[in-house]
């Protein structure tokens, strides 16, 4: 029977460390709680402007320099998108009239001329009962969506604050990540190592086909917006371009969340026939082509395998529940689960093949 006092007594000095170290961890998790999303925020970007980091260093060989010159760009191209897109909310929806007899008078109009019998009166009828509808609608989202902006006003101290903490620490994860990142392979257990490097190495690979393979699509997909809506007559298409590469990470619904706006803003200024061609043109190029082409021609370039369903739960369930948060967050989350169950299982196979391999002649000799 276990002595509990001389087991204790024996090990006071580790039990002591480890409480101690318990605690200063969760007075850690504590205070850091409030700030999670920076965190996460981090770590993401960091692993995403490696690449393009690395890439730059192999040619100037300057890692300080290549971090700085990828960040400066990521930093001056997105601040010029938010304060864009808030110049474009605001000076778009202002100039709706939120009346509601505005309102009904577009959208039924809209709605009657598009099925072209915006003469006969039945049809006038009905499609005013549907601007009607749509009037509220049009008006809750013109009312949520200047809210959203004061909102964003008014903080854009703490972000600015929470921008440039993100910025030091990413700048510090470009120049000294691979070091840290040894640190931590070297700090597993001697019999651990191989599970710990095998982990590591699902982990790179889910992560790159998560996040890298859907940021290329949504890099491509920004460039064509930026060269298609212009030819279509779409205004403000730099922003809409950057908008495209910003939430087409999304797996299948991201990009339609930039070009169905898009085609509901010409139905509502009065122009259905430019809104139709927009909504048709964009699922064809962004959907079809990119979607259904290009995003799993970068899979098979990736050893991960991801399975689309697992992809499309890492993006769209977390977005679903924090917003644009959960677009980083998502894929960290369900990604690390992966590759901890790829872990486990490429264990559990390695140990069964073992275990029915036949004994050797010189075990089985007498």
């Amino acid at each position: 029977m276990i002595d509990i006092g001389s087991f204790l007594a024996e090990r006071r000095y580790s039990t002591v460390v480890l409480l101690i170290a318990l605690f200063i961890t969760f007075l850690v998790l504590l205070i850091s709680w409030p700030w999670v999303n920076v965190i996460f925020l981090t770590l993401w970007a960091a692993y995403i402007l490696w690449f393009p980091a690395q890439w730059l260093e192999r040619r100037i060989h300057r890692r300080v320099l290549s971090a700085f010159l990828v960040m400066l760009l990521i930093i001056v191209l997105y601040l010029v998108m938010i304060f864009q897109v808030v110049y474009i909310l605001a000076n778009e929806l202002t100039s709706f009239s939120v009346a509601t007899g505005t309102a009904n008078t577009t959208l039924g109009n809209a709605l009657a001329y598009s099925l072209g019998l915006s003469g006969v009166p039945v049809v006038t009828n009905v499609t005013a009962g549907a601007g009607q509808a749509g009037s509220a609608i049009l008006t809750a989202f013109v009312t949520a969506a200047l809210d959203i902006i004061q909102g964003i006003i008014k903080a854009a101290p703490l972000y600015l604050f929470q921008l440039f903490i993100v910025t030091l620490l990413v700048w510090y994860l470009l120049i000294n990540g691979d070091h840290i990142v040894a640190e931590f392979k070297s700090l597993a257990p001697r019999n651990h190592q191989g599970a710990v490097n095998a982990f590591l190495g699902h982990l790179n690979s889910i992560y790159h086909a998560l996040y890298v393979n859907y940021i290329l699509a949504a890099v491509i997909s920004g460039i064509i917006a930026l060269v298609f809506f212009p030819i279509i007559g779409v205004p403000y298409a730099f922003t809409l371009g950057f908008l495209m590469l910003t939430v087409g990470v999304i797996p299948i619904i991201g990009r339609a969340l930039v070009y169905v706006p898009v085609s509901l803003y010409f139905f509502v200024i009065g122009d259905p026939i430019k809104g139709i061609v927009v909504l048709i043109l964009s699922i064809i190029i962004f959907q079809l082509i990119v979607g259904i082409y290009l995003i799993p021609l970068l899979g098979r370039r990736s050893k991960a395998g991801i399975p689309k369903p697992v992809a499309l739960l890492a993006y769209v369930i977390p977005f679903a529940a924090l917003g644009l948060a959960g677009v980083v967050v998502g894929p960290a989350v369900y990604g690390f689960a992966l590759a901890l169950y790829r872990t486990y299982y490429d264990k559990r196979k390695e140990e069964d093949a073992l275990a029915e391999r036949p004994p050797s002649a010189e075990a089985s000799a007498p």
